[in-house]
């Protein structure tokens, strides 16, 4: 107990907190400071320093009147949905391979997924949109869920790969015994073991297709497939005004979900990282 204490009060450890402490604080105030001003009447909008006089709800009823939130919450909903589910059934079942599989063939597999990761976005821009338009997909939730789930690939095949390394053969050696063939073991015995794997690549690309911008409006024409981001942007051009008020409460409700979903699903991401880390 003395030395718990005695660890409590080491200098260098106080230190090391609060300097976290400050970190934290100074990325959580963007969030806060975005909150509260979509709470801030007009007459206090721009005095960042001060506290709303009471909720003000004008800015949110502004910008529901003026744009589909429902419309791009579903559109952003189902690319997302679509692009992870995707992106997890094609890359689970190319990791297993290549790391059961120990073939020539297979392991220039794994270095052709990995040199994807090295390879610049904005290289591809010109040439995706060529390809889109030659099969008739650009302007489709379609096109845009198959860019994603493209782009997720290397990073989640890396992922699925060293965790199927640390999952026992004798497993499935047992399965087979018991009559399963191929697939069915993999989906009802081997999938369920890569949860923690499944969980931090849904976790690590949700943020970037719920929040990407550049895509939706490089790729998308029709507003009522625009996604919540792309709504926010269309928004403050088509309206030419500097209120932006109702652009605050159009980001409060693009952003809220992705706040929640992280408060409930953060330790189980960060359990994830490590045992990849580990068993990499």
């Amino acid at each position: 107990m003395g030395k718990l204490l005695a660890k409590r009060k080491d200098p260098g450890s106080a230190a090391l907190e609060i300097g976290m402490l400050l970190t934290a604080l100074l990325f959580l105030y963007p969030i806060f400071y975005l909150i509260l001003t979509s709470f801030k009447s007009p007459d206090q909008l721009y005095q960042p320093l001060s506290l709303p006089d009471s909720l003000y709800w004008g800015h949110y009823e502004k910008a529901i009147a003026k744009v589909d939130v429902p419309l791009g919450f579903f559109n952003t909903l189902a690319i997302s949905v679509g692009s992870i589910g995707l992106m997890v059934v094609v890359s689970s079942m190319a990791g297993y391979v290549i790391a059961r599989i120990p073939r020539k063939f297979f392991q220039f597999l794994f270095y052709f997924f990995i040199s994807g990761m090295v390879i610049p976005l904005q290289t591809g821009m010109i040439p995706l949109f060529k390809m889109g338009v030659a099969l008739h997909l650009i302007d489709t939730r379609t096109f845009m869920i198959l860019l994603y789930a493209a782009g997720a690939l290397p990073m989640a095949t890396f992922m699925y790969a060293g965790f199927t390394k640390s999952v026992p053969k004798e497993i499935e050696e047992s399965a087979a015994i018991d009559g399963y063939g191929k697939y069915r073991a993999f989906w009802l015995i081997i999938f369920p073991l890569l949860l923690p794997a499944t969980g931090t690549l849904i976790m690590l690309n949700i943020y970037g297709i719920w929040n990407d911008l550049f895509g939706p409006l490089l790729y998308l024409k029709d507003p009522a497939k625009m996604t919540l981001m792309a709504q926010v942007v269309q928004f403050k051009a088509n309206n030419q005004s500097i209120d932006y008020g109702p652009i605050f409460a159009l980001c409060v409700m693009a952003t809220l979900p992705l706040i929640v979903l992280f408060f409930f699903t953060q330790k189980y991401m960060m359990k994830g990282l490590v045992d990849g880390a580990i068993k990499g």
